[in-house]
């Protein structure tokens, strides 16, 4: 809950609490000692933060916080590694992808390569396409980077 509002007027004031309760040589009430200590008190955990009133603009703003950057890392990180149905997109030609097949329980390694006649799938270097062996490619994924030593050291 605020501790301040905002009048129609456009002034602000202590919540339930009108200005001339607050003027000099006004008798506090104990109801107005409670808003303004309970007001203190809420200003002092703020302090206690140590956040800036930027920071805690950007905590409020999702879209600057580490977990949204994280997330959109993370959905980042998912998309490269999901089947890519072929009605969707294929891959660029010459790369070595893993290939998905409607009737075949095993995924295999191949490439898709284009000419003037069009593109096909082909498994590893081979030069016979899929389609000519009816074998029909109905998603692909990207094969992740080759495991090497060095990378798994930093």
């Amino acid at each position: 809950m605020r501790l301040t509002e905002k009048k129609d007027s456009g002034h602000w004031c202590l919540r339930d609490v009108p200005w001339s309760d607050l003027k000099p040589g006004v008798v506090l009430t104990e109801k107005v000692w409670e808003k303004l200590y309970g007001a203190l008190w809420k200003l002092k955990d703020y302090e206690d933060t140590g956040l800036s009133p930027e920071e805690v603009e950007s905590v409020n703003d999702f879209e600057k916080s580490q977990t949204y950057r994280a997330i959109a890392e993370l959905q980042e990180e998912r998309e490269k590694h999901r089947w890519i149905p072929v009605t969707e997109r294929f891959p660029e030609p010459g790369d070595y992808v893993l290939l998905s097949f409607p009737d075949f329980s095993v995924p295999a390694i191949g490439r898709y390569d284009e000419d003037e006649e069009g593109g096909a799938f082909f498994i590893g270097d081979e030069t016979e396409s899929l389609v000519s062996q009816y074998m029909f490619v109905n998603a692909w994924m990207p094969l992740p980077k080759p495991y090497r030593a060095e990378m798994e050291e930093n």
